[in-house]
């Protein structure tokens, strides 16, 4: 029996929809770029038939299906696909709710002739509600594509798995993993007389790792605090800390004058009215460091008031606990440096956390620095093991920041 060339054909792309080692599209006959993956049809099967009645909106995760890898898309997702919600939290440009999301994160294949979205299971996830977001300007569109930037190119951020919009309001809502823990102010709150030195070397060894990368990758914070810290459990039930809230520092129309954030966070430079740099971040990593080791709010005591903003800028930092190690106070005041030139980066920061960890650890690698002297692993493994927690040392720099100390 003779089988024409269009049954020829036919059959090829039945076999090739089966076939998960064929490395052509059964449609157009281009590789695909990740398996089963074809950047021409595949997401033009997937992205029709919804609308987020924005089309800057809509573009923006269009494109992503388009123009990314396999399973590494956004997805536009009806309001009514999520269940259980519940308020968990707000800042000053968003709100942010659990939820059950029916459906669960979308994965597709092509069977007998049609596309079907493949078995998943519901999984709880945050929604991030922006406040204004309902005239979406374009700054805010850029502000989420930063977001979604930074997502695609590193690890150590939560993952953003796409949009929805409030039916009310008609905001717009960012879906994104959930941290199990809530934020490290949450967790220094409920649990800090349990958590140790090796727990708080980790918490802020993952902080620096995201931190680094969304420098490398040429953005700043602009909004770091202890809230925008969000905490997992691994499997081995250790603290996985995530930056959030970065790219998202305010609604649209927000005056490039005025200054945003939790007040003991903000590095001098900026309550004088200059420029946010990268180094501000390094500020705001600082204050953490100190937070961690006190284990309250910084200048808890204190009304968040013009006479504090003017007291930081004169050189009051916040308070470290008793017993934390002479060179973590000196880090932290490195990085809390009135001079910003001064501050060290968020590259030599990863290092000195990664000799930390590995000190505490027993693992005697992963720096690159000239340890100083009483700087060899062991004698770092000895004082973090140690250390007892307090909460009655106060530190403070001179009025000009100046510091006599180097940490590596």
């Amino acid at each position: 029996m003779s089988i024409n060339n269009d049954t020829k054909a036919s059959l090829r792309s039945e076999l090739n929809v089966l076939d998960f080692n064929h490395k052509n599209c059964s449609y157009c006959n281009q590789p695909f770029i990740e398996e089963l993956w074809c950047k021409k049809c595949d997401p033009y099967n997937i992205i029709e038939g919804w609308t987020s009645e924005n089309p800057d909106i809509d573009k923006f995760i269009k494109d992503s299906m388009y123009l990314r890898k396999y399973e590494i898309w956004l997805e536009w997702v009806p309001f009514d696909r999520f269940t259980n919600i519940e308020r968990v939290g707000e800042g000053g440009f968003s709100k942010v709710y659990s939820a059950t999301w029916i459906d669960g994160k979308a994965s597709y294949k092509y069977e007998y002739g049609n596309w079907i979205k493949s078995d998943s299971k519901p999984i709880k996830v945050a929604l991030k509600k922006l406040i204004g977001s309902h005239k979406m300007s374009i700054e805010y569109l850029n502000e989420l594509k930063i977001h979604w930037n930074v997502h695609l190119e590193e690890n150590f951020f939560l993952r953003f798995y796409g949009m929805t919009k409030d039916p009310v309001t008609n905001e717009f809502i960012m879906i994104i993993e959930f941290a199990s823990e809530g934020s490290l102010r949450s967790i220094l709150l409920s649990e800090f007389n349990k958590i140790s030195w090796d727990d708080k070397i980790r918490i802020l060894g993952h902080l620096i790792l995201g931190l680094n990368n969304l420098h490398k990758l040429g953005y700043f914070h602009k909004n770091l605090h202890s809230r925008n810290v969000l905490v997992h459990y691994n499997y081995d039930k250790c603290y996985n800390t995530y930056i959030s809230d970065f790219g998202l520092n305010g609604p649209g129309n927000k005056s490039k004058n005025q200054i945003y954030g939790i007040l003991p966070y903000i590095a001098p430079e900026v309550l004088k009215g200059k420029p946010y740099m990268l180094s501000s971040d390094i500020y705001s990593y600082g204050i953490i460091m100190a937070e961690l080791s006190f284990g309250k709010l910084p200048f808890c005591d204190r009304k968040y008031d013009l006479k504090l903003a003017l007291d930081i800028c004169n050189g009051l930092r916040p308070e470290f606990g008793n017993g934390t190690p002479e060179f973590y106070k000196k880090l932290a005041c490195r990085c809390m440096n009135s001079n910003q030139k001064q501050r060290p980066k968020a590259d030599e920061l990863k290092k000195i956390l990664l000799f930390w960890y590995h000190s505490i650890n027993g693992k005697m690698f992963g720096y690159k620095g000239i340890p100083m002297k009483k700087d060899h692993p062991i004698f770092v493994q000895y004082l973090f093991k140690s250390v007892r927690k307090s909460y009655n040392y106060c530190s403070f720099l001179d009025k000009n920041g100046h510091v006599d100390f180097i940490v590596y």
